[in-house]
């Protein structure tokens, strides 16, 4: 039976199904505020604390009010409970500093501001033993919803140092033009820095800017002026603004890079592009074929193409014409000349693994699990016995083929482990990430192995990973030691699996040969058991007949 359009449209996730800056894929759906009343409350707030009585008094600073508040995601209003002081003129605040984003030759917008002096705890990095839950616990101290003020009492950091002295506490905000891979790369600017991220919370407004807000430590002195500078100066030294990624080194890679890619460039006038099928940030995918095969085209935007993209593009072309094995898509070729720039890859019909399970709500049998998993470890473990590290194994990322074959596709950010000065911090997807990802680390192939440890949970029990934290506050979590509840119902051997893979020392998780053993010993088990139970039914069913 032929795939149906709709099959088609899930051939490949460009971009993860939720946002870095989106609400928990599966919260219950709250009711709408009623707006007319927030903005009511505000005004009470800031009535009483007698410092706004001129702009309450101006006619145009309701009416401004209401639009910021409705260029804002839905669940910025929940965000904010008015009653603690202060909370009122943070909506100020917000609204002031995406005014100043709004003209282009000030952005970025950054803004600080010390909160408090925080004694620090000898167990800040870990959860004492007689500490409350810490999955509760961490969730008070995630949401600023619930900080209320940052009492030293009500929350616990997230910084990895243990030393005793105080911690101040700043509040940093960012504004910008919103884009993908944003989040990550301005949370490892302020690592850059030396700032531990105690707090997140991230906005993305309806006409395109973003609001980002952190409670950070790691900032000795209450004066911001300083940091403000210092974050500026980092990230100019970065080069992550697009006016200092055009020089000519760049551009020798680049060349480099099109030599390299050699015998893969295709004739483009063999290739019929047929429906799009898919869009992510700077690339579609289409449906087509080539030379007579049915193919998927995933063809990067002309306008959104900048030195950046254009050579992780090129790297991932490099990494799939070097991988040919059952469990990874298979490659055709590519484009890498200007105005075409496409890769052209086997057509998947299933979709991905992570619509499979969570949008289409389905539940897998332990047989179905543990042979999806064994396919996913032999792609892997192909893959690292290439030297080759995925950086980016998520359910999203796994393709599901004619006759139900599992394949491991996107290889955007993929990297060879002797790959010199390319083992970027916070590449991935967060809540999937390893912890040393997170924490700006020195990772390996074992950084795979960890988000393995993910998807194998979302294939036991077909949930969201940490659906109820934005994957920010699923990253920060896990950085702190949380992981994710591993239900009773799933198969002892398999959680016992699933920890080890997820263990904070990757020096502790097994290689993906060791990982094929396990699962492939589960399996066998469960179908020696199956069989019994089938033989020992038959039996008892010949006995009850006359």
């Amino acid at each position: 039976m032929a795939p149906s359009r709709r099959v088609g449209e899930e051939q490949q996730n460009l971009e993860e199904g939720t946002g870095e800056s989106s609400p928990a894929p599966r919260s219950p759906r709250a009711a709408h505020p009623d707006l007319h009343a927030v903005q009511r409350r505000i005004c009470e707030r800031l009535r009483l604390t007698g410092r706004h009585g001129q702009k309450l008094a101006d006619p145009s600073f309701h009416g401004g009010l209401a639009r910021h508040l409705l260029r804002m995601p839905r669940r910025y209003i929940f965000d904010f409970d008015l009653d603690v002081e202060g909370k009122a003129e943070d909506v100020l605040l917000h609204w002031e500093i995406l005014q100043e984003c709004a003209d282009p030759d000030k952005r970025p917008v950054f803004h600080a501001r010390y909160i408090k002096s925080m004694p620090a705890r000898p167990d800040s990095d870990g959860i004492g033993d007689n500490q409350e839950d810490p999955c509760q616990r961490l969730m008070e101290d995630l949401s600023l919803e619930r900080r209320k003020a940052v009492h030293a009492n009500d929350s616990m950091s997230i910084s990895s140092r243990a030393d005793l002295k105080a911690q101040l506490l700043h509040e940093i905000i960012f504004s910008s033009n919103d884009r993908p891979k944003l989040l990550s790369r301005l949370t490892a600017l302020l690592s850059e820095v030396g700032l531990n991220i105690q707090e997140a919370h991230v906005y993305s407004t309806k006409d395109g800017l973003c609001l980002d807000v952190f409670v950070v430590d790691g900032w000795e002195t209450e004066e911001t002026d300083d940091l403000i500078e210092k974050i500026k100066e980092t990230l100019i030294q970065k080069n992550a603004s697009p006016s200092n990624s055009t020089n000519s080194s760049t551009s020798e890679k680049i060349s480099d890079l099109q030599q390299k890619v050699g015998d893969s460039e295709i004739d483009w006038n063999m290739l019929t592009k047929g429906e799009k099928i898919a869009s992510g940030s700077s690339a579609d995918l289409y449906r087509g074929t080539y030379n007579g095969l049915d193919v998927a085209i995933k063809s990067l935007r002309i306008a959104n193409l900048n030195n950046p993209s254009e050579i992780e593009f090129l790297q991932e072309v490099l990494i799939l014409r070097k991988v040919k094995h059952d469990n990874i898509f298979r490659f055709y070729g590519a484009c890498t000349k200007h105005p075409y720039y496409c890769i052209i890859t086997e057509y998947m019909p299933g979709g991905n693994l992570y619509d499979f399970l969570h949008k289409h709500n389905n539940f897998l049998e332990l047989v179905t699990i543990l042979k999806i998993a064994i396919s996913i470890s032999k792609g892997m473990d192909y893959l690292h016995q290439n030297d080759i590290i995925h950086r980016d194994l998520k359910t999203a990322n796994i393709l599901i083929g004619y006759d139900q074959v599992i394949k491991i596709a996107d290889f955007g950010v993929a990297r060879h482990g002797s790959q010199e000065g390319q083992m970027t911090a916070e590449t991935g997807t967060y809540r999937w990430m390893a912890p040393e990802i997170i924490n700006h680390k020195p990772y390996d192939n074992k950084a795979d192995v960890f988000s393995f440890a993910i998807v194998l949970w979302e294939l036991a029990t077909s949930k969201v990973p940490y659906d109820n934290m934005t994957p920010l506050q699923a990253a920060l979590g896990v950085r702190q030691g949380l992981r994710l509840d591993i239900p009773t119902s799933v198969h002892p051997k398999l959680s016992k699996l699933i920890r080890q893979c997820w263990d904070e020392d990757p020096d502790v998780r097994p290689t993906f040969v060791e990982i094929i053993v396990e699962l492939e010993d589960i399996l066998q088990h469960v179908q020696a058991a199956k069989g019994g139970n089938r033989r020992s039914r038959a039996k008892m069913q010949k006995k009850s007949e006359p």
